[in-house]
């Protein structure tokens, strides 16, 4: 039968059992394609586009973390995201496929006992994985680390939690002194998370809908970013931003989608995708292109796990 979308998975195990459990399970989603070892493995890879790697840790000959160093090191392989299943996993090994770039460990029991959540940690490393062409050191380095802290927290956190972890860690990465996240309605925005400095005493939340640059940013379904809202008059709460010395803005609208969702989707928003959210940051230096490619893109592409978080509450 064939998969729903056209991703494409390399399974790497040399245990014919996990390549018949993996194919159960996620099969008719996407094209799989299987290695019985590394070397196979690479081969195949010098010849077909993958998106993502499923690899036992634990293998004759090359193991599962000297495959991982091995594509790593390879420029043209090495931004696939890999995810490495295991039966014996050990912190040691933990830690070190995560220094190797592994985005995450997936414990083989959890095929049977929790099939769901296998499936939903491969669609998050799917959403998570993106390239913004020739990123800095430093912005290459803060998106990976956003999405790898990510992946942790939706385990064990729920919707709120996520959120504010998520807000706060955008803000100490990208150097931000204002950063708002606001849950909308017809009624009116919720303000649920803010770091840095506070939306001025006599804003009201209703007082968004007002915002031009708001307005046009749900028209549009899309991000916007200025480095001088004042000049511009394109921004939220000018006067309050201009007693702060906050110049530099970026709003991104955040989509009632989930991963899922998306990955049906080709990673577009669907058209017709209500918009439940919007995060809204500020900072007195200005935004490079790149900045504002990587923030929007990470905002966007890590709602669909928040999303999917609100509607389980």
């Amino acid at each position: 039968m064939s998969s729903e979308t056209s991703y494409t998975i390399l399974v790497v195990d040399d245990d014919k059992a996990s390549h018949i459990i993996v194919k159960n399970l996620i099969g008719k989603k996407y094209q799989l394609v299987h290695a019985k070892e590394p070397q196979q493995a690479i081969n195949i890879l010098s010849e077909k586009k993958v998106d993502l790697i499923l690899s036992d840790i634990h293998m004759p000959g090359m193991t599962g973390l000297e495959f991982l160093e091995a594509i790593k090191k390879d420029p043209e392989k090495k931004d696939i995201p890999i995810l490495l299943m295991t039966s014996l996993p050990t912190h040691e090994k933990e830690q070190k496929a995560m220094d190797l770039g592994a985005k995450d460990f997936i414990k083989k029991e959890l095929f049977h006992l929790s099939p769901m959540e296998v499936a939903q940690r491969i669609e998050m490393k799917l959403v998570s994985n993106f390239r913004v062409p020739d990123l800095s050191k430093k912005l290459a380095a803060n998106q990976k680390t956003l999405v790898q802290d990510m992946m942790v927290r939706m385990e064990t956190m729920d919707f709120l939690n996520v959120s504010q972890e998520f807000c706060h860690q955008i803000a100490k990465l990208f150097e931000l002194e204002h950063l708002s996240f606001w849950k909308l309605s017809k009624e009116k925005p919720n303000l649920l998370v803010t770091v840095g400095s506070k939306i001025p005493i006599d804003y009201k939340p209703e007082d968004m809908y007002t915002e031009l640059v708001f307005r046009r940013m749900i028209k549009a379904r899309k991000p916007y970013f200025t480095n001088n809202i004042f000049n511009s008059k394109l921004g939220v709460f000018i006067e309050g931003s201009r007693n702060e010395g906050l110049p530099a803005e970026i709003g991104v609208p955040m989509f009632a989608v989930t991963e899922s969702d998306l990955i049906k989707n080709h990673m577009k928003i669907p058209g017709n995708a209500p918009i439940f959210g919007y995060m809204l940051m500020k900072r007195s230096k200005v935004f490079s292109t790149k900045e504002y490619a990587v923030l929007s893109k990470l905002v966007i592409r890590c709602s669909t796990m928040i999303w999917r978080l609100y509607k389980m509450m």
